[in-house]
This record gives structure tokens, C-alpha cells and sequence, in this order.
């Protein structure tokens, strides 16, 4: 019994460092979502400098995302925030699986289930309200950039279809794992471990 065992605390490391890098990386990105939907994030995206067609360009992708971004900003810069505060509080569960620190396995195996699947479901959310701005950036951009510019993007990477579907991948891709993660520190397996982990002398 002590190989299997063992095989499910490998296990359930290897699915927590996981676990730590989605919710750490998508915690730190959400807070930066966050931030630039401040009024001081929108004013620097609208006052970049210009004078070159390089630099043209992304003064006109800036000020269309800025446009994009302006209709909800307050509801989805508070959805952000709640966000980061759950993924961060998911990474520091995920790294209580790793160094309890005295503190009980299975009550460390409860909090990251419920951190995690919360995690998701934000995540989710957040993923709706990013792809209604990749459709508004779309249409903007569209607008902006002045069509057969050689410097302008190929219009293959305007479309709507690829912004909003660029944005559903990052979605089920961060709330996909953290769901898969959830799910299997609720398995049978784990629970077993946890208490066993708890019964053993320390």
C-alpha cells in the first residue's frame, strides 16, 4: 500500500505546482488587466507617441483597445480584482499542498478544491466579458487602420472570429485546469492520501 500511496503524494505535488503556475500566471495577468483599465492606464494607451508607422500602429491599436475597453471597465475592473484575489489565494493552497506547515492535509485538500473550482468559474466570467471587448476591438481596429497600409496587420488577425476565438482558448485553457484541478484533489484517491497524511507522526 505504501508505493500507491506514495504515487498519489507525487501526484498530487506535481498537480499542485500546476496548479500553482496557471493561478500565479493568471492571477499577475488580472491585476494588470486591472490596472490598465484604470483612468490612468486608458490616458497612457491614448497618448502614446506617434511619428513613424511602427509607432503609428500601435497608437491606433492602443486607442481602439482603449475604446474597446471603456463601456464596462468599472464592472470588469472589480470582476478583475475579485479574480486575483481568488487565483492568488488558489496559489497559496496549491503551495500549502507542497509545505503544510503543521497545517492539516485534508482541511489544505478542501480549501484548494473550493479555491480552484471558484477560480474557474471567475475565470469563466471574466473569459465572456474579455471576448465582448476582443469584438468591439475588432470592429474598432477595423475602423482605424487605413486598409492596404504596409504597415498595418494582415486583416486575417483583425477578425472578429480570431480575436473572440484567441480569447476563448485563454479561457478554457486557465479555467479548463483549474477545474481538472479541483476535480482531482476531490477524487477518492486524494482524500485517502490527505488522511493518511494526517494520521502519520510528525
Amino acid at each position: 500500500m505504501t508505493a500507491p500511496r506514495s504515487a498519489v503524494g507525487s501526484q498530487a505535488r506535481a498537480v499542485a505546482i500546476i496548479c500553482m503556475l496557471v493561478s500565479g500566471v493568471s492571477g499577475a495577468a488580472s491585476v494588470s488587466a486591472a490596472v490598465a483599465l484604470s483612468d490612468r492606464g486608458l490616458r497612457s494607451a491614448e497618448s502614446l507617441p506617434r511619428g513613424t508607422p511602427t509607432a503609428d500602429l500601435f497608437a491606433r491599436m492602443a486607442e481602439a483597445h482603449a475604446r474597446a475597453s471603456k463601456p464596462d471597465r468599472h464592472a470588469r475592473a472589480a470582476l478583475l480584482v475579485v479574480l486575483a484575489i481568488s487565483m492568488f489565494f488558489t496559489f497559496v493552497c496549491a503551495g500549502r499542498v507542497l509545505r503544510p506547515a503543521g497545517l492539516p492535509r485534508e482541511g489544505i485538500r478542501r480549501l484548494l478544491c473550493g479555491a480552484a473550482l471558484a477560480s474557474a468559474i471567475l475565470r469563466t466570467v471574466d473569459g465572456a466579458a474579455d471576448a465582448a471587448v476582443a469584438l468591439r476591438f475588432a470592429r474598432f481596429a477595423a475602423q482605424l487602420i487605413p486598409p492596404g497600409g504596409g504597415q498595418s496587420p494582415p486583416d486575417s488577425v483583425l477578425t472578429p472570429t480570431l480575436t473572440v476565438g484567441t480569447s476563448i482558448v485563454q479561457t478554457v485553457l486557465v479555467a479548463g485546469t483549474l477545474a481538472i484541478v479541483a476535480q482531482y484533489f476531490r477524487s477518492a484517491r486524494v482524500k485517502a492520501w490527505a488522511a493518511l497524511q494526517d494520521e502519520a507522526p510528525r
